[in-house]
């Protein structure tokens, strides 16, 4: 069995020299968020940006009225099954988490560290003062959090969504690379026999939301040794019609047994009563994302001791203003 990487870390925190060593130490290719969204660009005809301004703002008015951010996850998970049938490969990004849990032939993997170490990397690498830097690394955790809480429904950090958490303020790029190649073997000698079928229940899940998303049906889809759940997310009047419609496309394809329909949480029916949702504010909810981020680091940085890694501020080169977007060093 093949077993991947896929490999994330927060802004500023050497996620990327971690993955160039392991890179040049295996040889396995590297595919980047980015990269996902070309291939699935190039396979459905759709182009890259609009693939990529879909799920940056799955609210949006468009998005809503031709479901393009379902379209685009569905399009993104199809690729992402058919690229874990291939060689081991890195995947350095956060679209990785699509795949469902568990699913051993990938192996998550955050890289994390604490705000202190965060600055002191971002001042050595980026011509800003430390007010500034906050500000940067505030703005791209809020940014990532939106992005999970709306594509991912909020369980980026939960503890089930990573198999190794690597803090790397504790460990050096080596270091940490091979605690994650060390990571990966075991995965592979715990692998068990039914495996394969994990990834093809992933494949055929991939594939039958593809076909319902082209046909104007955005629904979730899981799938088990020929059973599929489908789950309508979405209000509707008539819920018996749509099911009979779902059902009857989704047995002409190859590989069904039984199918299944079920609402999910957000869907409701309409009656006379006003239906009232109690959640936590935007604030709050990011409050408490920082604090389970926290709490990860601290976990998996309790197992090394302190290396104390710092970095000595560079001169400013230019004006904030000026800087526009920071890459993730």
């Amino acid at each position: 069995m093949t077993t991947h990487l896929c490999i994330h870390g927060d802004v500023f925190t050497r996620t990327q020299r971690i993955v160039d060593w392991i890179a040049s130490r295996t040889g396995w290719p590297v595919l980047t968020d980015r990269d996902l969204i070309q291939m699935a660009s190039q396979r459905f005809g759709v182009p890259a940006g609009r693939l990529e301004r879909f799920l940056k703002a799955p609210d949006g008015m468009l998005s809503r009225l031709t479901h393009g951010t379902e379209r685009s996850l569905a399009y993104l998970q199809a690729v992402l099954a058919d690229a874990l049938e291939k060689e081991t490969t890195i995947f350095h990004g956060v679209l990785g988490l699509m795949s469902p849990r568990p699913l051993p032939q990938l192996m998550n993997v955050l890289v994390t560290a604490n705000p202190g170490f965060r600055v002191q990397r971002a001042l050595h690498t980026t011509p800003a003062n430390e007010r500034q830097i906050r500000k940067i690394i505030h703005r791209r955790d809020r940014r990532e959090f939106k992005w999970c809480r709306q594509l991912f429904n909020g369980h980026r950090f939960d503890a089930d969504a990573y198999d190794v958490v690597v803090p790397s303020d504790r460990l050096d790029r080596e270091a940490a690379g091979r605690l994650i190649l060390e990571q990966l073997v075991q995965v592979e000698m715990r692998a068990q026999d039914d495996a394969p079928d994990r990834l093809a229940d992933f494949q055929m899940a991939a594939k039958i939301q593809v076909q319902l998303c082209k046909q104007g049906y955005p629904v979730s889809v899981a799938s088990e040794n020929g059973h599929v759940r489908l789950t309508v997310e979405r209000p509707v009047l008539r819920l018996n019609r749509l099911t009979r419609k779902l059902e009857q496309h989704v047995r002409q394809i190859d590989g069904v047994r039984q199918v299944e329909t079920r609402p999910g949480s957000e869907f409701f029916q309409a009656d006379i009563y006003r239906r009232c949702r109690f959640e936590p504010s935007t604030e709050m909810a990011f409050q408490n994302f920082a604090q389970y981020r926290q709490g990860l680091h601290d976990r998996a940085a309790g197992q090394f001791p302190d290396m104390s890694l710092t970095y000595a501020p560079r001169e400013h080169a230019r004006a904030v203003n000026q800087m526009g977007t920071i890459a993730s060093p």
